[in-house]
């Protein structure tokens, strides 16, 4: 036996792995077998999701109910006669029956103010009389359809025919339909609803003042005016250490200029050094030890909706809007609120003489998800990316 297994032993071993590769083919196999047979079971008896479609009861539910389009303001009638004829070239008014959804003739749903319910003509269940709906133009002619009765456009000598809503007769940036709706004067200029009204808050941020860090401060004397405040700061490309005391000389970071203004302890105990910027007026910029340092004034990015542009201002500067030929609205930056996304500004005079006092203070905000900017107009839904206003708007100016 050990001379044969001597001999043959690697035919014994060959043997083996043969039987071994044999049964590993095999259960192969099977694993791909029994997948088939699943994905086929997945696919012959999927398995059913639950709906999350909320059932809504289009019979009870009033703001679905479809004969509130054929109300009172659709002068469309059927012929007399019959209440199923129709003049010559004239179409005839049908609804959708709230119940059934078939398509019947307007007139199964009784008249607005009817006392008695109609009924469908195709299931039978009674239909309530129609709703009045609310609509500037009710009773009023608009010959060219474009929202604005033809009395107003006759009035502000407007062509009736072919004037579209989204023309802009004299210059001001806003359409006829906005001049319509804000009711001014659409063939003056400096007649139109305010430019502000169109600006929104697109984005505030604060600066930090990068290269400037307050490292210690030494609070040993008695009289804080000999405290020393250790500074970080960047100057040429090197960092650089700064010793300084409050209102000793200045310090230079990032070419930018600071002197130190005071030192004070805060609730936790813990030294608080402010810097003022030597060409700003009554400013305080907190720094606190190993902390990052904020510009106390925050940049806001506003969005013009009139014409799709962005501009940057800072809280306590000013910008314009308009200009000499449609009037121009001159505003300071009051405060932004960075969480709310919130911004005051302040009317400012442009004439020296004018009363400030009649001049009103604006809370601006983001702009609605769909950038329709109010009820005083419509506008796109693309803004340009840019820092200041476009050079060729005359809606807007850097001040």
């Amino acid at each position: 036996m050990k001379k044969f297994l001597t001999a043959h032993y690697e035919k014994i071993i060959l043997a083996g792995l043969l039987v071994i590769f044999a049964a590993l083919l095999y259960y192969q196999l099977l694993f791909v077998q029994k997948a088939q047979t699943q994905d086929v079971a997945a696919k012959v008896n999927p398995v059913q999701k639950p709906s999350d479609y909320t059932p809504v009861d289009f019979a009870s539910d009033r703001k679905y109910r479809m004969e509130t389009v054929f109300s009172e303001w659709n002068k469309i009638e059927s012929a007399k006669d019959s209440p199923i004829a129709t003049q010559m070239m004239s179409p005839y008014p049908m609804a959708e029956c709230v119940y059934c959804h078939t398509l019947i003739p307007a007139d199964a749903y009784p008249a607005i103010n009817e006392t008695k319910n109609g009924k469908c003509p195709a299931c039978g269940k009674a239909l309530a009389p129609r709703e009045q709906v609310e609509d500037e133009l009710l009773g009023k002619a608009d010959s060219n359809s474009n929202g604005i009765p033809d009395e107003w456009e006759k009035e502000n000598n407007i062509s009736a025919d072919f004037e579209s809503s989204e023309s802009d007769e004299d210059g001001d940036g806003f359409t006829l339909f906005q001049e319509y709706k804000a009711k001014t004067n659409p063939t003056d200029p400096k007649s139109h609803p305010q430019y502000i009204s169109q600006i929104y808050v697109s984005a505030i941020s604060q600066t930090r003042f990068r290269g400037l860090e307050l490292v210690s401060v030494d609070t040993t004397k008695k009289d804080k005016k000999d405290w020393v405040a250790t500074f970080n700061v960047i100057r040429n490309n090197r960092t650089r250490s700064e010793f300084v005391q409050i209102n000793v000389g200045t310090f230079k970071s990032n070419e930018v200029d600071f002197k130190l203004i005071d030192i004070e302890i805060d609730d936790s105990q813990k030294p608080v050094a402010y810097v003022q910027r030597i060409d700003k007026v009554n400013e305080r910029i907190p720094c606190r030890i190993k902390q990052a340092v904020y510009d106390p004034y925050p940049r806001v990015r506003f969005l013009n909706m009139l014409n799709n542009s962005t501009f940057i201002n800072a809280v306590g500067t000013q910008f314009k809007l308009g200009s000499e030929k449609t009037g121009e609205e001159l505003y300071e930056v009051v405060s932004a609120d960075v969480a709310k996304k919130e911004v005051v500004v302040k009317g400012v005079p442009t004439d020296p003489e004018a009363d400030a006092s009649t001049l009103e203070t604006f809370k601006l905000v983001a702009a609605p998800k769909d950038n329709t900017a109010s009820d005083t107009g419509k506008s796109s839904s693309k803004a340009s990316s840019s820092s200041s206003a476009a050079d060729d708007s005359p809606f807007l100016k850097q001040q």
